[in-house]
């Protein structure tokens, strides 16, 4: 087949999309597709790939993303291809993968009171104009959607009315050969030592470059209300994110000595082998790889309802699931069953749940997408 891939960026060293891309067009390139890449900026790919530069405005911002949806249409229709799949929000595509949530959900969550979310579309226009390609898209007569998760499969029901049929729910995957107890925790003694961790303390791990987004302040909370149980508890905070309103607040709740802010780091890995318990309170998640990579590394769970990866967490069994992700003290009742468990059986279970979700499994599926749709455009 002749295949068209459709993203902003193809990156290993971006952020999970952009790697995902990136993995994608090589996986499709070494089953012996032919594969055209049509993206802004690219690394990373294989020889063998063609790829088509996309122009797209600087600013403003609601323009720059509606100027890369045009010109990538206007280019890809110059030439023949038995499959147009986009990775990120754009014309004229035939699949369609969903990675980053459904627009209208996101913004009824962040906004709940409807005149404040109308005045946003209209002093933050690049969010009207990604709802405007997201009704496109998902709209009647739109392409197949591959969705992460079953929370988004039902929000494009629910929003869009998509039919059924034309929503398949693939999975993300982890490379095992990274994530996995045994790798991870060799280092675990030494981390632990650098951030002055006793074996007696308790590790709760946080990883994410959205701080606000992702509930850290929850945590924070949470943590505090744990009382004199809160004492021997630690905070791995990992991810870019801008830490003044944290370290004040951390002050305030007087867990300062027990906040590490760790930073943007490349060996992730180290910390989910020095950790005891991962903590992902997200107000809005399709579907975490951070859930998936801490539990394929022996790591407990807990995160929201609202994360679509809390669909591999059987509560008291491998994690726990918070229904309120603003609720710092539902956050911290859950936090209190997890220290009083068994973290270790707890890690184990987590760890068989995701065994089988690797990444080339992910592809296998997303090929066969390809191929059904293929077959049923005949």
């Amino acid at each position: 087949m002749k295949i068209a891939l459709v993203n902003h960026t193809f990156s290993l060293s971006h952020g999970g999309l952009e790697r995902f891309s990136v993995n994608l067009a090589t996986a499709l390139h070494h089953e012996g597709h032919t594969v055209c890449v049509f993206a802004h900026r690219w690394q990373d790919l294989p020889e063998g790939i063609q790829i088509c530069f996309v122009p797209m405005a600087k600013r403003p911002g609601f323009w720059r993303v509606l100027s890369f949806a045009i010109n990538a249409r206007s280019l890809v229709t110059r030439e023949t291809f038995d499959v147009v799949y986009g990775l990120t929000r754009c014309f004229g595509l035939n699949l369609y993968r969903l990675g980053d949530g459904v627009q209208r959900h996101w913004m009824r969550l962040n906004y709940p009171f409807a005149p404040w979310r109308w005045l946003n579309y209209m002093v933050n226009p690049v969010q009207w104009a990604n709802l405007y390609l997201e009704r496109t898209i998902l709209g009647p007569g739109g392409p197949w959607i591959i969705t992460n998760s079953k929370l988004v499969q039902r929000h494009v029901q629910r929003y869009y009315g998509s039919d059924p049929k034309q929503v398949h729910v693939i999975y993300n995957g982890v490379e095992p050969s990274r994530f996995n107890p045994q790798q991870v925790r060799v280092n675990r003694d030494r981390v632990r030592s650098t951030l002055g961790l006793k074996s007696t303390d308790k590790a709760l791990l946080y990883v994410s470059n959205n701080w606000k987004r992702k509930g850290l302040s929850v945590l924070l909370r949470a943590v505090a209300d744990l009382g004199d149980v809160g004492n021997m508890v630690h905070v791995l905070v990992v991810g870019r994110g801008k830490p003044a309103h944290f370290l004040r607040l951390s002050e305030r709740l007087g867990i300062a000595t027990r906040v590490h802010l760790i930073g943007a780091t490349d060996q992730v890995e180290n910390y989910y082998g020095a950790a005891d318990l991962a903590v992902l309170p997200t107000m809005y998640d399709p579907f975490s790889n951070v859930c998936l990579e801490a539990m394929a590394c022996g790591l407990p769970v807990i995160t929201t309802a609202e994360n679509g990866a809390s669909e591999l967490i059987c509560p008291g069994e491998n994690g726990f699931i918070q229904s309120n992700p603003r609720s710092w003290q539902e956050l911290s009742a859950l936090l209190r069953n997890g220290l009083k468990s068994d973290l270790t059986a707890m890690g184990e279970a987590a760890r068989t749940r995701v065994a089988g979700m690797t990444r080339q499994q992910n592809m296998r599926e997303t090929l066969d997408v390809i191929r059904k749709w293929t077959e049923a455009s005949r």
